[in-house]
């Protein structure tokens, strides 16, 4: 929208002259809120794992122990391709440390067909109607025909399967047919298959999605199943190259260079993380860990309204030392579903006593939004959520720890590479709600303003340095966005962390609030319970002089300790008030699209914020109903933001005619105010004005 100045009559008294404003930042993803389906995959632009529909009310439900390492491979592929018309097959893990069935239990899927092994050929042949075949192949010349057989049978509509199992199928009722036979292959070697299915089956990929499963257990356990459901679905390549060996990581680098940046995301492991990490980043490309995730198709069918948590008040800006607590490996899908989940339980009693940060993968909004909604909805206020590294999927854009295959150096160099990474970022950002993003290892000064360009919801950003690299350093990117370097990356003990810290303090010269974040590792020596314990530690020895803080309170604390723009309405001096009677005012001012304030009376309407100061404003960005989960059609159409010193002349500073977005973020020249409102022209098209939250950003 162009700029615009004007003298308006809004039926609430005249509006002096506007103060020149820049177009709205518009720069939100044109990706719009999923609603759940009851049938097919919804894969909209913007969006990088499917939405499959609501699961069925009765699953049929197996046990991977029950099965063979090639039977593992067969039933999760039938597992995709039903799934992916409804789920309706659930594959369980009885070793699972959080419980086979917690996850189901917690979804509410308590009608279960549990298949025993003696009749998980049965299971097979009553889907077998929604399969045309079988892709028949030989894992005896090498394991990684498996995978080649996963990727052509996933373009096939067909299920893999060795020839014992194809044989059992047909013994049990399936009568399948052969639709591609590779057992007259006769490659050996890694590089001569995946040469071939690049080639001949990669062409016909889907190249959004690619899922890299190890076919065999040399050097430690194989993947048989684990995300082979979500390939089979999409029709995804399965691919398994060793990214220590030159050769293997270029031809890798073959497949992510027909990906693109912003669009593509890959799932699974690799044989070393930081080979395998900073080969897909090369290309801008993130990786969801998933080499241990159990049935994602029928956990992405789960409830796709995202309920963010409210964000408490954050505390007023003293002159002290405020500490931020990252825990680390919430990037990694299988660790959400296991291990984070047994000790977010194990610990619920101690959660609430200090602000931690938790990262987490923001593309559980697609893979599995019921995990997300569960930690969001037992979190304690002092509970923030943050991404895990880099943003949308793991991506190491710069390397601070030399490995073999993995040398120090920047991976991403293409600035395009780097703005379709941070823009997929944004979206994730959006739709999860989270405002902070922890990066592994450094990020480039082109990158760090790539993060600050695109991704608008963004608070700050947290850089590692494990070699303790000189060239690795905190910065603020175009007066918005701090990247903190973290004092320890990966602290692993109390004796470590609190020697860092009482350090920080000590050193600390009282002239004014001083920051200092951490990344913890709590689930080996190091606990939480320490972590409370240091804290009543430090408050006895330092009283009134450390407090640890929400990552998003800590940004914005910096920034406002810093004379930079920072949320005005995180404040517990701000209020808000209505025009018209609403219990639930409060609800556009708690840091969440989820709550929504609405009036559905007649006439203009409008939502005053009262700043508790006087501020310099530059930025006021408006969630509207369609940020809620509600149609665009419910969104706000006309109206202005306006800002006053008396609460009584009033400065136009950006008039919005026919809106269509779901978010309006708007930056203005400064400009001196007490209060700001949103005055109301046009509501929703059924009469009633809607916003779900507005932030407002400023200086003293």
């Amino acid at each position: 929208m162009s700029k615009r100045a004007c003298l308006m009559m809004m039926g609430m008294g005249a509006l002096p002259l506007a103060v020149a404003a820049e177009a709205p930042k518009n720069l939100y993803s044109p990706y719009s809120h999923v609603t759940n389906i009851t049938e097919g995959l919804s894969w909209p632009k913007g969006q990088a794992v499917p939405t499959f529909a609501t699961p069925a009310e009765k699953l049929d439900t197996i046990t991977m122990q029950d099965l063979s390492k090639d039977e593992q491979l067969t039933f999760s592929a039938l597992q995709g391709r039903v799934n992916r018309k409804q789920p309706r097959i659930l594959l369980v893990d009885n070793r699972a440390g959080e419980g086979a069935f917690t996850w189901a239990d917690t979804c509410g899927f308590s009608q279960r067909e549990l298949y025993p092994r003696e009749r998980r050929y049965e299971l097979a042949a009553k889907y077998a109607k929604e399969i045309d075949g079988v892709v028949l192949y030989d894992s005896t010349l090498s394991p990684h025909y498996r995978n080649l057989a996963g990727t052509v049978a996933s373009q096939m509509n067909a299920v893999p399967a060795n020839r014992a199992i194809f044989e059992e199928l047909n013994k049990n009722g399936a009568n399948l047919k052969v639709v591609e036979d590779l057992t007259a292959l006769k490659f050996t070697k890694p590089l001569e298959i995946y040469g071939h299915m690049l080639e001949k089956y990669w062409p016909k990929s889907e190249k959004r999605l690619i899922v890299s499963a190890k076919p065999h257990d040399e050097g430690g356990g194989g993947d048989y199943h684990h995300t082979r459901d979500i390939a089979a679905a999409t029709g995804a390549a399965v691919v398994w190259l060793d990214t220590r060996v030159p050769e293997e990581r270029d031809l890798l680098r073959k497949f992510f260079k027909d990906m693109k940046a912003g669009e593509a995301i890959a799932l699974g492991w690799y044989a070393t993380e930081r080979t395998g990490i900073t080969t897909a980043s090369e290309f801008g490309i993130g990786t969801m860990p998933a080499d241990f995730l159990v049935s994602p198709t029928t956990y992405a069918g789960t409830d796709h309204t995202i309920r963010i948590p409210a964000v408490p008040k954050k505390p007023e800006l003293e002159n002290k030392v405020y500490v931020a607590i990252f825990i680390s490996d919430g990037d990694n899908l299988q660790y959400t579903q296991h291990a984070m989940r047994q000790n977010w339980d194990r610990i619920g009693a101690d959660r609430g006593k200090i602000a931690l940060n938790w990262t987490i993968a923001p593309g559980l909004v697609d893979v599995a939004p019921a995990y997300m909604n569960y930690y969001y909805g037992s979190a304690t206020l002092k509970d923030c959520f943050v991404t895990g590294p880099s943003g949308m999927g793991y991506m190491m854009p710069t390397n601070t720890l030399d490995e073999p295959g993995a040398p120090v150096g920047e991976s991403l160099k293409d600035p395009a590479m780097m703005d379709g990474y941070t823009r997929l970022t944004e979206t994730y950002l959006q739709r999860s709600g989270l405002r902070v993003i922890t990066i592994w290892d450094e990020a480039s000064p082109a990158l760090r303003q790539a993060y600050e360009r695109n991704c608008r919801h963004l608070y700050g950003a947290t850089v590692q340095n494990f070699k303790d690299m000189p060239s690795v350093a905190s910065s603020v990117e175009d007066g918005r966005v701090r990247f903190d370097k973290l004092e320890i990356p990966y602290g692993s003990s109390r004796e470590h962390l609190g020697g860092s810290l009482h350090r920080q303090i000590k050193r600390w010269d009282g002239k004014g609030p001083h920051f200092v974040s951490y990344q913890v590792d709590v689930w080996g020596q190091l606990r939480v319970h320490h972590l409370i314990e240091l804290n009543e530690e430090l408050q006895k020895e330092f009283p009134g002089k450390v407090e640890f803080v929400r990552a998003d309170h800590y940004f914005n604390l910096f920034n406002e300790a810093n004379g930079l723009p920072h949320s005005l309405t995180m404040s517990a001096s701000a209020k808000v008030s209505s025009s018209a009677p609403s219990e639930k005012v409060e609800q556009a001012m708690d840091g969440t699209p989820t709550t929504l304030w609405s009036a559905a009376v007649p006439g203009k309407q409008s939502l005053s914020f009262d700043l508790g100061g006087s501020y310099k404003v530059r930025r006021c960005v408006i969630h509207h109903a369609g940020d809620n989960g509600m149609a665009p059609k419910e969104n706000t159409k006309d109206f202005a933001v306006q800002v006053s010193t008396d609460g009584k002349d009033w400065k136009t500073v950006q008039l919005i005619k026919g809106n269509k977005d779901n978010v309006t973020d708007l930056e203005f020249p400064a400009v001196p105010a007490t209060k700001v409102r949103v005055l109301i022209d046009k509501p929703g098209e059924d009469g009633t004005a809607r916003i779900a939250d507005v932030e407002i950003f400023g200086v003293k």
